[in-house]
């Protein structure tokens, strides 16, 4: 088996309309999707992860047209949203991905803060290539990595890349996950030579990929 990790853009509204403008709100920040599953009728239900404020995100649930229904709650400053919607061309791609092709879909799906989605799925080389080459092209699929699905590797720094691993290094060297924080983003870029905006997208993939596997 092998494991692939994707990043696509939707066009225009997103998922869906009530997705762009949530994304719009300065005050709603999404963060990943737990769940998306399509229901006979072609309408589609997902269980979303999101922070910020959550009268806000309700107003716009209720407001959007091609919203069924939706039930949120909060827990700390996470607000779980499940959400029944009438599908758009770009959540049917979605979830064609998990049903039409013989690989597993790996959840949480995670919003990155430039608002594009990031997928990682299990299969064989042919499946995952199948999978990819089906997407529509105005999804703009970003290939990340593709290696070997190795799930008996349950230590942390098996999940990393080399980069990553040297990222997460010069973050501890530099005091940037202390407490106080000594070190900032841009000691960490300045230890490994990459731009501040590189070494952020490095740290929340490397958390991210650690948060789950201590979930898994």
């Amino acid at each position: 088996m092998r494991t692939a990790t994707i990043r696509l853009s939707a066009p225009d509204s997103g998922l869906h309309p009530a997705d762009s403008d949530v994304a719009d709100h300065p005050d709603i920040e999404r963060v990943a999707i737990d769940g998306i599953s399509m229901l006979e009728d072609g309408t589609g239900v997902a269980l979303c992860r999101l922070r910020g404020n959550a009268e806000e995100l309700r107003t716009i649930l209720s407001e959007s047209t091609g919203i069924s229904a939706f039930h949120a709650s909060v827990t700390d400053e996470t607000i779980h949203v499940f959400v029944h919607f009438e599908q758009t061309d770009t959540a049917a791609a979605l979830l064609t991905l998990r049903r039409s092709h013989e690989l597993v879909v790996r959840t949480p799906i995670r919003w990155l803060s430039d608002g594009r989605l990031e997928i990682s799925a299990v299969g064989d080389d042919a499946t995952l290539q199948d999978a990819l080459d089906g997407l529509p092209d105005d999804l703009h699929v970003e290939l990340v990595e593709i290696g070997a699905y190795a799930p008996e590797h349950n230590r942390p720094e098996s999940l990393l890349t080399d980069k990553q691993l040297e990222v997460l290094d010069a973050a501890l060297a530099t005091g940037y996950y202390e407490e106080p924080r000594r070190g900032t983003q841009a000691d960490v870029a300045d230890a490994v030579g990459l731009a501040p905006a590189t070494v952020g997208e490095h740290l929340r993939r490397i958390e991210g990929k650690v948060l789950r596997a201590l979930r898994e």
